[in-house]
């Protein structure tokens, strides 16, 4: 019998570029994982993808993860690279368009455990505001 585990959470808190790799661009992004069970969870490996407004436009895989400590937010830093090809989409569908006043992302990610463990999903989505709200 496998355990029946909640669903973590997860908050993207902050990105920061990183040195350029010929024309690969890489980008650390903080992450914020909510483990809501009474247990302690260890990661083997995650695969992610950051999009924005529907274009998956980052992704990345690490087998280099803190374990989940139970009841708690675990600081998680991961690389994701960029998809040019889909970058390239979506500056055309900017152009367009044009921007707005809030911009709609979703973070993606497949948490693998341990073996006896299933793997989890995780799909949050939200919008960024571009614009200073008046007072």
């Amino acid at each position: 019998m496998q355990p029946k585990l909640e669903q973590p959470t997860v908050k993207v808190v902050s990105a920061q570029l990183l040195p350029a790799q010929g024309f690969s661009q890489p980008i650390e992004v903080s992450l914020l994982i909510a483990n809501p069970n009474d247990r302690d969870l260890s990661l083997r490996g995650m695969s992610y993808t950051i999009g924005i407004e529907n274009f998956e436009v980052l992704s990345g895989v690490s087998d280099q993860l803190p374990a989940l400590t139970a009841y708690q937010e675990t600081p998680v830093k991961v690389v994701v690279s960029a998809n040019v090809l889909q970058l390239v989409r979506l500056l055309e569908h900017f152009g367009r368009n044009g921007l707005k006043e809030n911009v709609n992302y979703s973070f993606s990610a497949k948490l693998d455990f341990s073996a006896w463990l299933p793997s989890l999903r995780i799909n949050e989505q939200g919008s960024i505001p571009l614009t200073a709200k008046k007072r």
